[in-house]
C-alpha cells in the first residue's frame, strides 16, 4: 500500500488502491474463518498486520475528503474512488480493534495533536464527512431537480451537458440536446447518491471507532486491569500514565465534541439521505448518545 503524495497518483492508481483496501477490509473482517480454514494466508496477514495497519492508516492522512462538484469526469471519478478508499480503511479499522471490552487502540487519546494516529484525526475526519455529506445531499437534489425540469435550462447549460455524452452536438435537433443533458444530469445524480451511500458508512465507522476508543480510554484505563495480550496486570507506571492522558482527555473532549457537532450527527443518522450501511441509523444514534454520556459523566 503505498502512501505517495496524491498529486503523483492518476486515476488507476486509486483505483488500484481502492481495489486493495477492500480486500484487506474484508479479509481483516473475516480473519476469523481464515484462521480456521487457511491458516498460510491467516499466518501472513498477522505478520505483516503492523506494517500493513501503519500504512492503512496513514492514507486517512493523505488523501483528503473530496469537497465541492467539479465537472470534469476524470475528477469526478477520482472524487468517488478516494471516498470509497476512505470507508474501506476505517472498515479496517473496525474489524482491527478487536470485539473484547478492552480493544486493541488503533489511535492515542491525545486530541491536541495535528498529526499521528489520535482521537483528533477521527474528529477531524468525521467533520469532514458531514460536512461533505451535507454538500453532497444538496448538489444530488440540485440535480434531481435540473433533470426534471431540463427544457427550464439555458440552451449554454443544456449544450454543456449534453457535450458530455454527444460529441458533435451542434447536429442534435433542440429535443436531442436537451434528452442528451437529461441524461447526463441522471448520471451525476447517480454518482452523488453513490457517494452519499459511502458517506453514510464512512460515517457510521468513524462513530463507532469514536465511540469505542473513548469507552476505552474514560473507563478501561482509569483502573488497573489485565493486558489483553499478555494477560498480566497493567504496570503501575503504565496505569498512572493511563489516569493523566485519561484525565486530559475527559477535559478537552467536550471542547472537540460540542453538543451542536453531536446533534448534526444525530440529524445526519436521520435524514432521508442516508443510505443502508453495515449499521442502522438508530444503532448510530445510540452512539453517539453513549458519547455524550461519557463526556458528561
Amino acid at each position: 500500500v503505498s502512501t505517495q503524495s496524491t498529486g503523483g497518483r492518476s486515476k488507476h492508481d486509486y483505483q488500484d488502491l481502492c481495489v486493495v483496501t477492500s480486500l484487506l477490509a474484508w479479509l481483516r473482517a473475516h480473519q476469523q474463518d481464515l484462521d480456521q480454514e487457511d491458516v498460510a494466508v491467516s499466518i501472513q496477514l498477522q505478520s505483516t498486520g503492523t506494517q500493513l495497519q501503519r500504512h492503512l492508516i496513514n492514507l486517512l492522512h493523505d488523501l483528503n475528503l473530496p469537497g465541492k462538484c467539479t465537472s470534469v469526469d476524470t475528477d469526478l471519478e477520482i472524487q468517488t474512488l478516494k471516498i470509497q478508499i476512505i470507508t474501506n480503511v476505517t472498515s479496517y479499522c473496525v474489524s482491527a480493534m478487536g470485539n473484547s471490552n478492552v480493544i486493541h487502540a488503533l489511535f492515542s487519546p491525545e486530541l491536541g495533536v495535528k498529526k499521528g494516529n489520535s482521537l483528533n484525526l477521527l474528529i477531524s475526519l468525521l467533520q469532514k464527512a458531514l460536512e461533505g455529506s451535507s454538500h453532497h445531499s444538496d448538489t444530488y437534489s440540485q440535480l434531481i431537480h435540473k433533470a426534471m425540469h431540463v427544457n427550464q435550462l439555458s440552451t449554454e447549460e443544456q449544450r454543456e451537458l449534453a457535450g458530455s455524452i454527444m460529441v458533435d452536438i451542434d447536429k442534435c435537433s433542440a429535443i436531442q440536446r436537451a434528452k442528451y443533458a437529461e441524461l447526463r444530469l441522471e448520471q451525476l445524480a447517480d454518482t452523488k447518491d453513490k457517494e452519499l451511500s459511502l458517506y453514510t458508512q464512512l460515517i457510521e465507522s468513524l462513530v463507532y471507532l469514536l465511540w469505542r476508543h473513548v469507552h476505552h480510554y474514560t473507563v478501561y484505563c482509569k483502573e488497573p486491569c489485565l493486558d489483553h495480550v499478555t494477560g498480566e496486570p497493567t504496570p503501575k507506571r503504565l496505569l498512572s500514565s493511563n489516569k493523566d492522558l485519561t484525565k486530559q482527555l475527559t477535559k478537552e473532549l467536550p471542547l472537540h465534541l460540542t453538543d451542536p457537532f453531536l446533534k448534526k450527527i444525530v440529524d445526519f443518522c436521520s435524514s432521508k439521505t442516508t443510505g443502508s450501511g453495515s449499521m442502522t441509523a438508530s444503532f448510530t444514534s445510540a452512539l453517539v448518545r453513549r458519547i455524550r454520556k461519557l463526556i458528561t459523566a
